[in-house]
């Protein structure tokens, strides 16, 4: 029994969630999962999904191995993204964290469930399949991958949770946050940018980034050319009751309307 227990220990890190798929792929027989929560060694979180009895339940320990666990993609990305990266002073503070989820995969069922019983998070599920070309950044170099709580979780580097935001943008992020976000990114890569937009097949949110980036005049708006990628046609309403922004044919709210805008 002490053998069985060291195994699962080497296989299953103090804190990370697991499920009984997971643990069999590992070696694990039923028998001795059976075994490890009669035990004690194993607890049940909700049907299928475990972790170590002596663990604490956090959105770390969940999100760390989710994309092994459903065989996907999953970045912490946009709001939640930007917030780790230390831009907080532009997010609103709340008693929860709300952990932005990034997947070309549906939400797991046991998933919320899960997130039920965090009483510091708040879990926020966004399919990526309108916003990326195969419904991801074709360059995996972009994300990060950072230590929380002792945790290896992959990230979106800030340029893409800027992407990621924009899609948001207007039913669940304002115009008014959106220009404070990119105006405290002074530092973005141009060479990342380039390869996000260029994984990018939502036309709204290219417009976006573009009509904000103009808005500012940082060294890294002047390596883009607008030119370079293809932004559709006809004009999108964004805003409504807003004002036509003639150069990249979206609709604006009347306050950040600029009336030499596109000429």
């Amino acid at each position: 029994m002490r053998q069985q227990k060291a195994k699962l220990s080497s296989h299953l890190s103090l804190g990370m969630i697991t499920s009984r798929s997971m643990l069999l792929k590992q070696g694990f027989t039923s028998h001795s999962i059976d075994n490890h929560l009669k035990s004690g060694a194993l607890e049940k979180i909700v049907k299928g999904i475990y972790m170590r009895q002596e663990s604490r339940l956090s959105w770390q320990g969940v999100v760390s191995p989710l994309p092994n666990m459903i065989n996907a993609p999953v970045t912490v990305g946009g709001l939640t993204a930007l917030e780790l990266q230390g831009f907080a002073q532009y997010l609103s503070l709340s008693t929860k964290r709300k952990v932005h989820l990034y997947s070309p995969s549906p939400c797991p069922a046991w998933l919320k469930s899960v997130f039920n019983q965090i009483d510091d998070a708040e879990l926020h599920w966004h399919r990526t399949a309108r916003l990326w070309v195969n419904g991801w950044p074709e360059n995996p170099m972009i994300n990060e991958q950072i230590w929380q709580e002792y945790m290896m979780i992959s990230v979106s580097a800030s340029e893409q949770a800027v992407f990621e935001i924009l899609a948001l943008l207007p039913n669940e992020i304002s115009f008014e946050h959106a220009e404070q976000l990119i105006q405290g990114l002074t530092q973005l890569s141009p060479k990342k940018l380039v390869l996000l937009l260029n994984s990018c097949h939502s036309v709204k949110v290219k417009r976006l980034f573009f009509w904000l980036a103009d808005r500012f005049d940082y060294p890294w708006c002047r390596r883009l050319d607008v030119n370079d990628y293809d932004l559709g046609s006809g004009k999108r309403v964004i805003a409504k009751a807003g004002k036509l922004d003639r150069r990249y044919g979206i609709t604006v709210p009347q306050e950040f309307y600029r009336e030499n805008a596109g000429g």
